[in-house]
């Protein structure tokens, strides 16, 4: 049987054939109009943004955004810090915007990155310096999704070594930051260039529950806008600052043969379609386990006491994602968010695992004691979860696709939202609710900007 053009395997990139990718990519991000983009995407990008909104709110005063807004001190500047009087430099903002987003574990992903956490960030600090309109907010989304997901594309051996919202987030922050400031497409590519050299991260943290893993977070946003910034004033970076034989992939990945996948179909789709929310303030890679276990102890109200042994199967790079096999003690909040026994005993035993507060409790005595009887197993295939329950001599078990619950639909996000921001002050959820919704149509993301301090 012939091979189509479509069957064939990806094919290395060489940059005598065609442009480098920094320079594909700058055109591409410089050059998309948000007339290029179909309503279903834009309705994507607004609701990206009004979930980011929501998680950043719930993280008001948590101990990770507390230390970014220590850190920007004093700082003044024409950006916003959700939640806060104080306006601070473009970097700044960016910095403690994106702590807050990922804050609570909350907030949403694609292509193994939380690209709200770090586009929209880098988007409103970048947009809010410029007074840009909501329409360019919008296109800034949809690209920095885009190029976040890219920048993982051409390089997925990455992983595990390395933190994939700290390295091609970084990336997509600076193309939502250029965007934003109106660079031209030598300059984006500069700035993504510059990105690449600026990107960084690892899991460690993630075994320890420490706060490093999400300070990273808040550090690709920044370093995106810095990025922006740096070649707005004139900096320069490699134009082969990904494919090139010392160059992003080779660093991160250890390859440059999947380069070609940052660019396949560049502006054909756009990948934010594929981006996944979180429904609850747990890690991605357990969200699916907590769902199926769930659905099990809401048909079959088991007993704890008579709960013999858990068996979870996933897929190998869920088994093998930093912290994912994490077991007592717990000494912080993410460390149990991340542990698929402690967040699976707790959703077995009917513990209110949708709400952040109840990830204080790490010392519940019955969740601890069934985590330790909870066995984690190698995968059977690539997308496939299974949760199996022995309880008083019987087995009951779920079976689903990972994430696949996950697909975001405008009903569940403002759901979602309101669900969030039901504390706010009266009338103030469903201000922010119109102005996002109606993004287009904002003559000025200061319109925004403004009621998200006033919270």
């Amino acid at each position: 049987m012939t091979v189509t053009q479509e069957q064939k395997p990806a094919q290395p990139l060489h940059a005598d054939a065609v442009a480098p990718i920094a320079v594909q990519l700058g055109e591409f991000v410089s050059g998309t109009r948000v007339e290029d983009m179909p309503a279903h995407v834009l309705e994507q990008a607004r609701s990206r943004l009004l979930d980011a909104i929501a998680t950043a709110i719930e993280a008001r005063g948590l101990p990770v955004p507390s230390v970014a807004q220590r850190f920007v001190g004093t700082s003044q500047g024409p950006a916003t810090v959700i939640g806060s009087a104080q306006q601070v430099s473009s970097v700044d903002a960016a910095f403690v915007n994106a702590a807050l987003i990922n804050g609570c574990t909350h907030d949403d992903f694609l292509a193994k990155s939380h690209a709200g956490a770090v586009v929209i960030p880098a988007a409103l600090a970048a947009g809010e310096e410029i007074d840009a309109a909501g329409a360019d907010l919008v296109a800034a989304i949809v690209l920095g999704y885009d190029v976040v997901a890219r920048a993982y594309l051409g390089g997925p051996g990455m992983l595990p070594r390395f933190r994939a919202t700290g390295v091609p987030g970084a990336v997509g922050a600076a193309a939502a930051a250029a965007r934003m400031l109106g660079l031209s497409a030598t300059q984006t590519a500069n700035a993504l260039g510059l990105s690449t050299m600026f990107a960084s991260g690892f899991g460690e943290g993630f075994l320890s529950g420490t706060m490093d893993v999400k300070l990273n977070v808040a550090w690709a946003s920044r370093s995106g806008v810095s990025a922006a910034q740096l070649a707005r004033c004139g900096a320069t970076a490699a134009p082969t600052a990904f494919e090139g034989k010392s160059g992003y992939f080779n660093a991160f990945a250890n390859s440059a043969e999947r380069a070609g996948e940052a660019i396949r179909g560049l502006g054909e789709r756009f990948l934010i379609e594929d981006t996944v929310y979180k429904e609850r303030p747990v890690c991605i890679f357990v969200q699916t386990p907590v769902e199926l276990a769930h659905r099990l102890t809401t048909a079959h109200h088991f007993d704890a006491a008579k709960i013999e042994r858990v068996r979870i199967r996933a897929p190998l790079e869920t088994l093998t994602n930093p912290g994912y096999q994490n077991v007592a003690p717990f000494a912080s909040q993410l460390k149990a968010r991340i542990s698929a026994r402690f967040c699976v005993a707790a959703a077995l035993l009917g513990r209110p695992v949708d709400t952040y507060a109840y990830f204080d409790q790490l010392d519940d005595a019955q969740v601890l004691a069934l985590a330790e009887r909870i066995d984690l197993l190698p995968p059977e295939d690539t997308r496939s979860v299974f949760v199996e329950v022995l309880h008083d001599g019987k087995s009951y078990s779920e079976e689903g696709f990972e994430m696949d619950h996950l697909l975001p639909t405008p009903e569940k996000v403002v759901a979602k939202f309101r669900h969030l921001t039901a504390a706010l002050p009266a009338g103030r959820s469903e201000q922010l609710l119109d102005n996002v919704m109606n993004l287009e149509k904002l003559a000025s993301v200061r319109s925004l900007t403004a009621l998200l301090r006033d919270i």
